[in-house]
């Protein structure tokens, strides 16, 4: 699949480890969320992409992370 960007097809895929942290002062007191997602990356222009699993969505979205980031918007 070519890249989304740049419509190049120099892409490599990486492991990776991601913490994602909740928005605002309030999502400093709540846990961070691990993921260890593939990334896609460019390697000519640097879009990268990825997927949450399902079951840290569903830990993102009880922990009020869904609700909390269309306020900010």
């Amino acid at each position: 699949m070519a890249c989304r960007r740049c419509s190049s097809n120099n892409q490599k895929e990486f492991s990776s480890e991601i913490n994602i942290h909740f928005p605002g002062r309030s999502g400093l007191e709540m846990p961070s969320v691990f993921i260890f997602p593939q990334l896609v990356v460019c390697l000519d222009c640097g879009f990268t992409e990825c997927s949450v699993p399902k079951s840290e969505l569903q830990r993102l979205a009880s922990s009020g992370g869904a609700s909390r980031r269309a306020e900010t918007a």
